[in-house]
């Protein structure tokens, strides 16, 4: 067996990504979804509903008594908040406890900086018309859910692919692509379509290191901007984040100033400290 028929195998047996997480979703793509259409469908996943009440009554709400009703908890987080937490939580257990060592990660780092770019993806959104802040988010989160399932196969070809790079002058995606057999954008975006994702969120995950498709599609650059902008504050840089930098001209083409990327650097902090202590990241 081939190394890319093994990797082709692997993705057939990734588990799926929980239904009510994606149906709901869906539901919220509505503004005018009601609370009670959304407690009917989450009702019937444990997990989701008991996150979804656990993070309610967090510190962070300050409420002055428990929440026990899952639809009084999704009116007070409302749906913004509540796919936030959807997403992240069911996209938890393919990431937490996650070893990047193929990309030079420590453990729960690859986790961390997935999150990050989602939050980060969302704030870049505020500046951006036409793209929705949900799918950004989500794409953010799942940007590198490649390298969960890579990471091993890279290992085992980590210095050929550093001497590549090194020798050729390629990227580190280029030199994964060529010895492994896929790059981890293209076993993200395998992943995401077996998963049954939209294709705006797919494809951004699936391009993010494309620099043609920065210039077509407004969602992937969004993504691939926040990766950079989160890569060069230091949150998951990995063997392979040393060579992402900020493209002046994705800036420029959202009119992002420095005072907006500032800002949302800003929010960023703010958010990641509250995603840990929330999702325990």
């Amino acid at each position: 067996m081939s190394r890319l028929d093994e990797i082709l195998a692997l993705v057939k047996h990734v588990p799926p990504f929980p239904k009510v997480a994606q149906r709901v979703a869906e539901m919220l793509r509505d503004p005018e979804v009601s609370a009670t259409a959304l407690t009917e469908v989450i009702q019937y996943d444990q997990v989701i509903t008991a996150n979804v009440l656990k993070i309610c009554n967090a510190a962070y709400f300050g409420l002055p008594r428990k929440v026990s009703s899952l639809e009084e908890a999704l009116v007070i987080v409302g749906n913004d908040t509540l796919k936030d937490i959807i997403v992240t939580s069911s996209s938890a257990k393919f990431y937490k406890g996650a070893a990047g060592e193929g990309y030079k990660l420590d453990q729960g780092e690859l986790w961390k900086h997935s999150v990050a770019v989602g939050i980060m993806a969302k704030e870049l959104v505020k500046f951006v018309k036409g793209v929705d802040k949900g799918s950004a988010f989500t794409a953010g989160l799942l940007h590198d859910i490649g390298k969960r399932f890579l990471s091993s196969f890279v290992a085992d070809d980590f210095q050929k692919i550093m001497a590549k790079v090194v020798q050729d002058g390629c990227s580190f995606v280029e030199a994964e692509k060529e010895l492994v057999g896929a790059s981890h954008a293209e076993l993200g975006g395998m992943i995401l379509s077996q998963w049954g994702f939209p294709k705006d969120i797919e494809l951004a995950v699936l391009q993010h290191h494309d620099q043609d498709a920065l210039e077509k599609d407004p969602l992937t650059a969004i993504v691939t901007l926040a990766n950079a902008i989160v890569i060069s504050m230091g949150i998951g840089v990995g063997a392979d984040g040393l060579a992402v930098k900020i493209q002046g001209a994705g800036l420029k083409r959202f009119g992002i100033t420095t005072m907006h990327l500032e800002l949302c650097m800003a929010n960023l902090l703010m958010e990641i400290d509250r995603a840990q202590e929330l999702f325990h990241i």
